[in-house]
């Protein structure tokens, strides 16, 4: 009977959506897909407020999706702190890591290692999506690891490294056994000035939320390249020509050293957290923490060719990165669960 209303099923049209946070948005990929095609695809991004809750927009369009279609699937990718791994499945073991099970969901991976959520990060990310209705929760870990299965495992040990716009994922295994794991949220900020407000290098300490960065140059050497637009002001003349030249090119630069900026303190952050993660793999004693050579980066963002200078120069491990799509792979883990 079940596989008669799978081939019914499969007449429809299925919708697979998939939503993860980037910045201040959410972005919601779907598909359409009718007799094993692909009939329409499309992606949107809907603003978000600081507590993360649905605006009324993307509530709007995704209830037009269900009144539109008879089988839609909503999935949402989990970037909450109360996650995390445990290199075993059975019970007896994973008590040594303090775990408390009866506040955890957890998920045996490949009979090996368990990834796991706290009740309270589900629950709360379940009452955002209370008027739509969610059909599935991904963690980052089991993404990052269908990514790596895509690769062949190498004999020897690697740090596995997921970069997305908001959060960073790391696994270590060594062959197929898991070492390590770690999840950061990366901050977001927007920088606006008003008009006429002095561009300042102080404005960098935002950014960086906190992160002390001894090998920042002065304010002085830092901005040496910079044009003193406030002089040129003051040398213009009348020319309306002239003035109209000088405000694009102050435009210009006040735009570019934003941009310089926030980049300088992302890379910063980013490069700080993964050096965090690496310094506790090897200084804990619970990790069997064999030498790491190498690290595969998973992009699914813009990193930034700094950032991977950085990880040869400073933490002496070879590079590999691979281009990857985790919405994409979110919808494809919808419809294995599916089974469609």
């Amino acid at each position: 009977m079940e596989k008669i209303s799978k081939i019914i099923q499969k007449r429809f049209a299925n919708v697979f959506v998939a939503i993860v946070s980037e910045k201040n948005e959410y972005v919601v990929r779907y598909i359409v897909v009718k007799k094993d095609n692909i009939v329409a695809k499309d992606e949107k991004r809907f603003p978000m407020d600081e507590e993360k809750k649905l605006s009324s927009d993307i509530k709007e369009f995704l209830l037009s999706l269900q009144k539109g279609y008879k089988f839609i699937y909503i999935s949402y990718l989990l970037d909450s702190l109360g996650q995390g791994c445990i290199p075993t499945c059975v019970d007896k073991e994973m008590e040594s890591y303090n775990i408390d099970k009866s506040n955890i969901f957890q998920v045996c991976v490949e009979n090996s290692w368990t990834t796991y959520a706290s009740k309270a990060d589900i629950k709360w990310t379940k009452s955002i999506f209370n008027d739509i209705g969610l059909d599935f929760i991904f963690s980052p870990y089991i993404v990052l690891n269908n990514f790596i299965n895509k690769e062949k495992h190498c004999n020897k040990t690697v740090l596995h490294f997921l970069y997305m716009e908001n959060s960073i994922t790391i696994l270590i295994f060594d062959g197929k056994k898991l070492i390590f794991n770690a999840f950061f949220k990366i901050p977001y900020k927007e920088f606006s000035f008003e008009e006429d407000e002095e561009l300042k290098p102080e404005s960098s300490t935002d950014i960086t939320d906190g992160i002390e960065l001894d090998n920042i140059e002065s304010e002085e050497d830092e901005f040496e390249g910079f044009v003193d637009i406030t002089k040129l002001d003051d040398d213009s003349n009348d020319n309306e020509e002239e003035d109209d030249i000088l405000n694009s090119a102050k435009e210009d630069i006040e735009s570019s050293t934003l941009e310089d900026l926030e980049l300088y303190g992302r890379e910063m952050i980013i490069f700080k957290y993964l050096h965090s993660a690496i310094e506790e793999y090897y200084k804990n004693d619970r990790y069997e923490s064999e030498f790491l050579e190498d690290i595969i980066i998973y992009n699914d963002s813009n990193i930034s060719n700094d950032i991977i200078t950085m990880i040869e120069n400073d933490l002496f491990l070879n590079v590999e990165i691979h281009s990857v799509d985790v919405k994409e792979e979110m919808i494809n883990m919808s419809i294995e669960e599916v089974d469609f």
